[in-house]
């Protein structure tokens, strides 16, 4: 059963300037952006480098060279720093203080009525505007330091030409640490990406992902995550986790897996990989389809429950690391006829149909959940258990 949701009411904060950015007002960042989600976002994305800094009269010239997403046509570009402006700890003087001659340089930016960028020299962040015609010509205006970005990226530039290069070519988990848990999340074929106030959406930023990044260690293992659209999932076999999220397996009564990838997926387990999905979509005509998971299970049409009732071999996922209780989450439709071999975590509290359970097969794991992760207040709700999930899969990692 699905649900439709007034997401223009749910407004997260602000945009990306221009991609993310209030395009009659600078605005600050108000959430994490993912650094694929500002390669997506963007028309072009330059490297250049500083050719000169004039202090006095809050001015730099940047020589552009090389055009790595787009083309620019640009040869150079000239920014007028006196524009900014003075708060947050941010103003002209200590923004021409931190550009140095011969500096390298990363522009991000989306060409529309003009030009709005997101530019990062060593480990800070700041946003640049040009209005249409004479780009090459024209001055760029400040308007402030982005502290919050360094959330995103906090390091040597260098290094971050390197990481969107890799991006560029199709490279996952480039910026992983190298014991680093590496997730895969399925997502964005059914739910929104969060709210904007521009129409600019990217294929990564759904309730459930940034739910999800939120989780970035488990232990002393730190969790790096990367999201798809593609149900052919792209370097499945790289992956440790694959996240299948909210009826991306089936939405509408449609089934949405191919047989090739339905092996994919049995593989991946069998292997030793761990497959988390969330809420399915079925109706009496059309249960979902299970052709993915070893074994038998239907899908059924449920109404929706926020009450549950945990298993004595539930008891440690609805406890680590955080307290879950009945009438707190958001269950849809829901699982039946599961094998007696089966690990039932919860079951709903009337129709005692699944809410959280895992199969073994091979040297991996499925956990099959029927949350409701359909838009952000839902997916608020089940947030806590969803970093619960993560904690056990991890543990259950060889």
């Amino acid at each position: 059963m699905r649900f439709t949701h007034n997401l223009i009411a749910l407004l997260l904060g602000f945009c990306f300037i221009g991609l993310l950015f209030v395009p009659t007002a600078p605005a600050f960042i108000e959430r994490e952006y993912t650094t694929r989600e500002i390669l997506d976002a963007c028309t072009n994305i330059v490297f250049g480098k500083v050719k000169s800094v004039d202090q006095r009269r809050l001015r730099g010239v940047v020589t552009v060279k090389k055009d790595v997403k787009g083309k620019s046509g640009l040869k150079e570009i000239k920014m007028n720093f006196a524009t900014g402006h003075y708060k947050r700890n941010t103003s002209p003087e200590k923004m021409v203080k931190l550009l140095k001659q011969g500096m390298p340089i990363i522009i991000f930016y989306r060409e529309h009525y003009g030009i709005d960028s997101m530019c990062f020299i060593d480990n800070t962040w700041f946003q640049m505007r040009a209005y249409r015609g004479g780009y090459s010509g024209s001055w760029w205006t400040f308007t402030h330091i982005d502290p919050m970005m360094s959330r995103t990226y906090d390091g040597k530039t260098k290094a971050f030409q390197k990481i969107v290069l890799d991006m560029l070519a199709g490279k996952m988990w480039v910026a992983a640490p190298k014991d680093a848990v590496k997730v895969l999340v399925l997502t964005g074929n059914s739910t929104h990406p969060t709210w904007s106030q521009t129409p600019v959406y990217t294929n990564t930023a759904t309730y459930e992902y940034m739910a999800l990044r939120s989780v970035k260690k488990v232990g002393k293992r730190a969790i790096a995550h990367e999201s798809t659209r593609e149900h052919k999932l792209p370097q499945l076999e790289k992956a440790d986790i694959l996240w299948i999220g909210y009826e991306e397996i089936s939405c509408y009564g449609h089934y949405l897996l191919s047989s090739e990838v339905e092996k994919k997926i049995k593989d991946f387990v069998k292997k030793g990989g761990i497959v988390i999905v969330t809420g399915q979509d079925s109706s009496v005509e059309k249960p979902c389809g299970v052709g993915w998971l070893q074994g038998k299970l239907k899908g059924v049409e449920s109404p929706p429950t926020q009450h549950f009732v945990v298993t004595e071999r539930g008891n440690a996922l609805f406890s680590v690391p955080n307290t879950i209780v009945s009438g707190k989450i958001f269950v849809d439709d829901a699982w039946v006829d599961w094998s007696r071999r089966d690990e039932i975590f919860a079951t709903t509290e009337d129709t005692k149909e699944l809410v959280v359970g895992a199969r073994r097969h091979g040297k991996g794991l499925y956990i099959i959940t029927s949350l409701r992760n359909d838009s952000q207040y839902t997916t608020s709700m089940n947030k806590a258990l969803m970093e619960n999930i993560m904690h056990y899969a991890v543990s259950q990692l060889k």
